[in-house]
């Protein structure tokens, strides 16, 4: 009896960071593959959640079918058919499609290579929780604390992985490693059967026939849809906080695992024996958070100086709003009994919401307003066990004469605050009346904190106004697996932004059309550059990663030629478009785009190719990683002519 704890909670540890490890590390296989670009994580979250989905339906399904022996059969021999597809490792000849959209390449490639073994793991954690359920032990009847060992494991995976086994193991050893790892949970799998087989409880429970438990299904629809939306808005704002960060303010390295860490977090905090926190407690804190958010973006409109506090800030709000969510979840979790299926909707909730953000979000939302709206939609359900704020109480509250909504107090707290923010967000160079606003919203908003409909309403346009807000007049907006594009033009110059960085710039004028500014003017480092190669005599091919809009063309020259390498087709067909920009068209040079990552297709150049390679690669503000490790700078130097 003594065993069943240490022997559950390590194999349930170990299973968890085998799942968490492979997580970041397949990630960083495949990344270089698709440019740096932040949906590449989206696509992966959504291809481990469907995976994680398919796991926790064969452990409801199993359980509901299958005695438990049975059970514990077919899943040791699961784990040790997949056994024979490791070490895992990308197939040779596997490329992604050049200028189309790689999310259908790469959930099959993941599929093909680490589908299998992800989803068997990921039974693991509800069945062997169910396995504990039924035996002689004190706490079986609350295995839900088994979790929190789970999650244990998965977050010290995440933590560790930038800080220890990315920096001190190559992609190789991760993946002998990793395989190493799945032995050793064979082999406690195996121990964990063994218990169970020898339990009392469990063998009578074995002896009743398989689906026919009498089990009263006290669950109702409405609470399986409000687990949904419980599981679903955390695990979209996850992947909508991480994608915010890493396009509009800093493109960090590895910065994902950061939000996945303490979305984990959450897990053990609320399913925890004895919780750190009261529901009273998380729901203020998330409502401050959000709060303190819409103040800073009311108050600051240039966040370039405080970049750091910003990124805590978001990930600090992420985290409350998160912790709301699966602290009402926790709260409306069922018996031991319907322990998988609870699993299993929870599942269903992260996987709908990895779908919206890796599928929905980039083919139909053109306006980057997911992160925005899933802010409100936390806030929203904020206090959600709380019948006499309820949904369905909603109406009663409107016709209610004392309603707190349509009081006179409350309507001028509303109206101020939103009045306040809207003033402070659309004048221009006066600081003091944007911190005059975000005061007069903080303050006011205070007072609404406990009140789930009235706050919803308050922050709802103060969250949305922000990021609906452009500067100069929007000519064009699209979006694809790898950003936002938008054109937007003032008096004097026509702009291309992706995301948040400026990727090139066109003066309107007619008198100075392809006049070369921003970072490629003429006392640019970029201009001194050219200013060396135009030394040089003879024909020059002239490497040029990432297109913009093609300003460095007008570096012109007899006999140069220029390979541009795009990874976004879209961004190929706005720079040959000569009704938004003309460098390409008007400037003279003979070029080439050629569509893909720049570091893959400028291997299948000759050796000593180019006179020239100029990395001008941009995710956010930074080049992305892949784009300069040592491994890049050689392909490099191969393809340069010394």
């Amino acid at each position: 009896m003594k065993l069943f704890i240490p022997i559950f909670s390590i194999t349930l540890l170990l299973s968890a960071v085998l799942l968490f490890t492979v997580q970041p590390m397949f990630s960083r296989m495949i990344l270089p593959y698709l440019g740096g670009a932040p949906q590449t994580w989206n696509t992966s979250m959504l291809f481990f959640q469907l995976c994680l989905l398919a796991g926790y339906a064969y452990a409801h399904g199993t359980t509901r079918y299958m005695s438990v022996r049975h059970q514990s059969i077919l899943h040791i021999s699961l784990l040790i058919i997949f056994f024979f597809i490791l070490p895992i490792s990308i197939p040779d000849g596997w490329e992604p499609p050049g200028g189309e959209d790689p999310t259908l390449w790469q959930l099959s490639l993941m599929a093909t290579v680490v589908g299998g073994p992800f989803f068997v793991i990921s039974g693991s954690a509800p069945m062997l929780q169910r396995w504990f359920s039924i035996t002689n032990h004190k706490d079986a009847h609350d295995p839900y604390f088994l979790y929190g060992a789970s999650n244990l494991g998965s977050m010290s995976a995440l933590l560790l992985y930038p800080i220890v086994i990315e920096p001190n193991l190559t992609l190789r050893q991760q993946s002998m490693d990793w395989m190493y790892g799945y032995i050793i949970l064979i082999l406690l799998t195996m121990f964990c059967a063994l218990l169970i087989w020898k339990c009392k409880k469990a063998a009578e429970i074995d002896k009743k026939p398989s689906g026919n438990e009498d089990v009263k299904d006290d669950i109702s629809n409405s609470q399986r849809i409000k687990w949904i939306i419980l599981s679903f808005i955390p695990s979209s704002l996850m992947l909508g906080v991480t994608t915010h960060i890493t396009t509009e303010i800093a493109s960090v390295p590895l910065l994902w695992v950061l939000p996945l860490s303490l979305y984990i977090g959450t897990f053990i905090m609320v399913f925890a024996r004895k919780p750190l926190f009261t529901s009273n407690q998380v729901m203020l804190a998330s409502g401050l958070g959000v709060i303190i958010l819409i103040s800073q973006n009311i108050a600051m409109k240039d966040i370039s100086d405080y970049t750091a506090m910003t990124i805590i800030l978001h990930l600090s709000v992420f985290f409350l709003l998160a912790l709301s969510c699966h602290t009402s979840l926790a709260e409306t979790r069922p018996n031991a009994k319907k322990l998988t299926e609870f699993y299993l909707i929870m599942s269903l909730g992260g996987a709908i919401g990895g779908f919206f953000n890796a599928i929905i979000v980039p083919k139909y939302i053109i306006i980057p307003v997911e992160y925005p709206i899933l802010l409100i939609a936390a806030a929203m359900v904020r206090y959600i066990n709380i019948p006499d704020q309820a949904f369905s109480n909603l109406i009663n509250k409107l016709k209610s004469e004392k309603s707190h909504i349509l009081s006179i107090n409350n309507l001028s707290l509303i109206t101020i605050p939103i009045v306040a923010s809207v003033i402070g967000l659309k004048i221009q160079g006066k600081a003091n009346v944007e911190w005059l606003s975000a005061i007069i919203f903080f303050t006011s908003s205070i007072f609404l904190i406990k009140r789930r409909w009235s706050f919803s309403l308050i922050v709802m346009p103060a969250i949305l106004v922000p990021y609906m807000s452009i500067s100069g007049t929007l000519l064009h907006q699209d979006r694809s697996f790898f950003g936002v594009i938008r054109i937007s033009e003032t008096e004097k110059e026509r702009i291309l932004f992706h995301g948040s960085t400026n990727h090139g710039t066109q003066p309107t004028s007619i008198r100075y059309p392809l006049t070369k500014i921003s970072y490629y003017g003429e006392t640019s480092p970029v201009s001194d550059l050219f200013n060396i190669a135009d030394m040089k005599e003879g024909s020059q091919k002239i490497a040029v990663l990432g297109l913009g809009i093609g300003v460095t063309a007008c570096y012109k020259k007899e006999g140069r030629h220029f390979d541009f390498y795009e990874i976004d087709k879209k961004i190929a067909d706005i720079a040959e478009n000569a009704s938004y920009f003309t460098y390409l068209s008007e400037c003279g040079s003979p070029y080439d785009i050629i569509l893909g990552d720049g570091r893959l297709e400028i291997t299948k150049k000759p050796n000593e190719y180019y006179d020239f390679i100029l990395v001008d690669v941009f995710s956010s503000d930074n080049i992305p990683v892949h784009l300069l490790t040592k491994e890049a700078v050689e392909i490099y130097l191969y393809s340069f002519l010394s």
